[in-house]
């Protein structure tokens, strides 16, 4: 979820439909749901979605301080956690923190629970100062913070509404817009356009035209303080700069003539209600340390290495076999007389020799039956022999 430089493009109206909540019984649906995105930084374009009607909620994250060449103003700030439930502040600024609002003298140096920036009463007010400026307003979740009339012509839905019953809402362009036509639609406001938000005027709320809210008009703070209504007839001298006010200073009563407004009611259900707050980061989206990122990278290097160096191994090994000579052929020669099939032949007694039936067999025997023929005769023809 990273704050920060918004990416700003409205993703649409169109989500689903949700009824409103509260608003004086009224049955009117709500416009469907309005998304806008912004990031803390081009530079890791780590971005959130932040939705009208979101729960909120999550577990906290904080702005990045690793990142190079990003010098965010707000590094190593807690940013997200905080859920619905828990936007509605007093009429004191810098209320509506669900964590980090234990100094009440100021709100320099807070997180920020639901995402969003505080509003600025501009330089030397509780710490706002932190807030204002104009290079800031650029990198500003929702875009620059703007004010908008809010007040209703109809009669037949508001019997007992005023003509003076004119509210102003403060806060980021997106959730102005967005909270403009819900209003239109739940609470039958008239449409209104938005205009350039200048605390530091030298004009009071009562005598420019059109006024400019101060913090002592201020009848409602939500959503961590970055967004506001506010009502001229109102004075809380509670929050004058001359009073030193806190975060949690006591306020005056409302007015007589918009205390038990039903108009008012609707207005202040309805934001709360449908108020744009970053949708819930899940845990699975939470980024790795810088230690974390180098470790996996040198594990990874390590691991290649190895895995080159088996591979050499495995390489040289074949070379070295492929060159060896072969080994002889094993005898075939049977000692035992056994045949091929180590079936031992009939005469196994018989010397061994050429194979009897072949014709150099034949011709040694019909030559061998010669000789003992001729010896026979010769002796033979010794005994005949007569000696005188």
């Amino acid at each position: 979820m990273h704050l920060f430089n918004v990416l700003v493009a409205a993703l649409g109206l169109g989500v689903g439909a949700a009824n409103a909540k509260g608003c004086g019984g009224s049955n009117d649906k709500a416009v469907t749901a309005f998304r806008f995105r912004f990031s803390v930084s081009t530079a890791v374009m780590d971005s959130v979605t932040v939705s009208s009607w979101s729960d909120g909620g999550g577990p906290r994250a904080k702005i990045p301080t690793d990142v190079p060449d990003l010098v965010h103003p707000y590094a190593g700030r807690e940013y997200a956690g905080g859920d619905r439930g828990k936007i509605i502040g007093t009429r004191a600024y810098g209320s509506g923190y669900p964590y980090g609002a234990q100094d009440v003298s100021t709100i320099r140096g807070r997180p920020f629970p639901h995402g969003m920036w505080p509003i600025s009463w501009g330089p030397g007010y509780l710490g706002g100062d932190e807030y204002w400026g104009k290079d800031l307003d650029l990198i500003r979740p929702g875009g620059v913070v703007g004010i908008m009339n809010v007040f209703t012509k109809d009669t037949s839905k508001w019997p007992n509404v005023s003509s003076d019953e004119v509210y102003t809402m403060i806060g980021d362009k997106e959730s102005l817009s967005f909270m403009m036509t819900d209003l239109v639609r739940v609470c039958h406001a008239n449409p209104a356009s938005p205009r350039k938000f200048n605390p530091i005027s030298s004009t009071t709320s009562a005598t420019s035209s059109p006024p400019q809210p101060k913090p002592e008009n201020v009848i409602q703070y939500y959503r961590s303080s970055s967004f506001a209504l506010s009502y001229a007839g109102y004075n809380n001298t509670f929050a004058l700069p001359s009073s030193n006010p806190t975060t949690n200073h006591d306020s005056l009563p409302l007015p007589g003539g918009i205390i038990n407004s039903a108009f008012l009611r609707c207005v202040n259900d309805t934001i709360r209600a449908s108020l744009p707050l970053p949708i819930a980061l899940p845990k699975k989206e939470r980024k790795l340390s810088a230690g974390a990122i180098v470790g996996i990278v040198f594990g990874s290097i390590v691991g290649v290495v190895l895995l080159y160096g088996l591979c050499l191994l495995l390489a040289v090994k074949t070379d070295r076999k492929k060159t060896e000579p072969a080994p002889p052929p094993e005898s075939t020669h049977d000692p035992q007389g056994a045949g091929e099939t180590g079936i031992p032949l009939l005469d196994s007694k018989k010397e061994p020799g050429p194979e009897k039936g072949g014709d150099a067999d034949q011709e040694h025997q019909t030559k061998k039956s010669g000789e003992n023929t001729k010896a026979k005769g010769n002796e033979k023809e010794a005994e005949n022999v007569v000696y005188v």
